[in-house]
């Protein structure tokens, strides 16, 4: 049996010299939702109670002429172990595998760890700290994680993969502090907290009249294909929760920037503002409304995040304006429904929740202050007991 298909699948916006997964697919309904891919890392979520994977059987899309193959010695193989597809079965639940992707001209290799989750009792924690981070060993940006029973989560994601590309071309420094999304010391408990902060883009953002970008962090995942065409696509907001949520509550402050501007650097007259806000939503309605399985998604994005039909509660906070004290502000903001919710459905993962931050409310228009800075700090999602 051939455990991995390695396979290539057309993607007609891609350049012959990118060598990225675009997607990942087994043989077997296994999983629970589309594969959250970062910048170097595949996470694939399992559907509860699936425990025999011995006949797993997975391909990769990649972008064109790209090929793939399994960095070997990134396993642990055990003394006299013969089976190879079991060794790497339990080191993709274990601490990941990671395969090394090739560009069609040869010029570019980049390798990404694959893991697999398994999602029995859940996997999108109730309270946030912001303590633990890592820094992408290519670009130096901030990425924030959970730790939940020893495993890492990777459920937060920002726009920092795309800002790396300002960086690049503008000449600037690949650090975590010259980056919209990174952490502060200036936190209201622990050693850490979120900081978000509205940055230019430079030249090459103002060409594509997206003149800024603001600081941004949430629960989902961020693609870098479409930033350029479809930027409100790149954001896939949501994974799966089996609680009821009833407030998000947690601790910010805000300082606006001096002067918001449009997408074309124009003046607008008015004040920058925050967001904050939660949103819980039916997943699987979401996906059975749409009848091409091509085209089924298990996330909400930055077109119908706050509008679409499957959508059942939404917490947000009202006023995002300056913070009156240098201290944090506590809130607490109450999910207000609009649909009844089944709680069998919820236990068995059929929902989820995206919570959402944002240095500028209206950057997703690029629309915002520079300099404007959100930290956030102690999220907790009250649920239903």
């Amino acid at each position: 049996m051939l455990l991995f298909s390695l396979g290539s699948c057309i993607k007609e916006e891609a350049l012959n010299m990118e060598a990225d997964i675009v997607g990942v697919h087994a043989d077997e309904d296994v999983f629970l939702l589309n594969p959250v891919i970062s910048n170097t890392q595949v996470t694939l979520y399992l559907q509860p109670n699936i425990h025999d994977l011995t006949k797993l059987n997975m391909t990769f899309d990649l972008t064109p002429g790209a090929s793939i193959e399994l960095l070997k010695d990134s396993l642990k193989m055990p003394v006299g172990t013969q089976d190879m597809n079991k060794v790497i079965v339990d080191e993709l639940l274990k601490n990941g595998v990671y395969y090394k992707v090739t560009s069609e001209d040869h010029q570019f290799t980049k390798n990404y760890l694959i893991k697999i989750v398994k999602t029995d009792g859940g996997f999108v924690p109730t309270e946030y700290g912001f303590e633990d981070t890592a820094i992408d060993k290519d670009d130096k940006y901030t990425i924030f994680y959970n730790k939940i029973d020893g495993q890492d989560f990777y459920n937060w994601a920002s726009g920092n993969p795309s800002f790396s590309l300002t960086l690049s071309l503008g000449g600037g420094t690949k650090e975590p502090e010259s980056y919209p999304t990174k952490t502060s010391s200036d936190a209201h408990s622990g050693s850490k907290a979120a900081l978000l902060e509205t940055k230019l883009t430079g030249a090459f953002g103002a060409m594509f009249k997206k003149p800024i970008a603001a600081g941004n962090l949430f629960i989902g995942a961020f693609d870098t294909g479409p930033v350029l065409t479809d930027p409100l696509s790149a954001t896939q907001f949501g994974l799966p929760f089996n609680q009821i949520p009833l407030v998000l509550e947690g601790y910010y402050k805000y300082s606006p920037g001096a002067n918001v501007t449009d997408e074309n650097m124009k003046p607008v007259n008015t004040k920058d503002s925050c967001d904050i806000y939660a949103v819980f939503y039916n997943r699987k309605q979401l996906m059975d409304s749409e009848p091409d399985p091509k085209k089924k998604v298990s996330y909400l994005t930055g077109h119908n995040i706050l509008k679409d039909p499957s959508i059942v509660a939404i917490a947000r906070l009202e006023n995002g304006g300056a913070t009156a004290t240098d201290g944090f502000v506590k809130f607490t903001l109450p999910f207000k429904y609009t649909a009844k919710v089944n709680d069998a459905d919820v236990a068995n993962l059929d929902y989820s929740i995206a919570i959402v931050m944002s240095s500028s409310k209206y950057g997703d228009n690029f629309i915002g202050a520079v300099g404007s800075k959100l930290t956030v700090d102690d999220l907790k999602i009250v649920t239903k007991k």
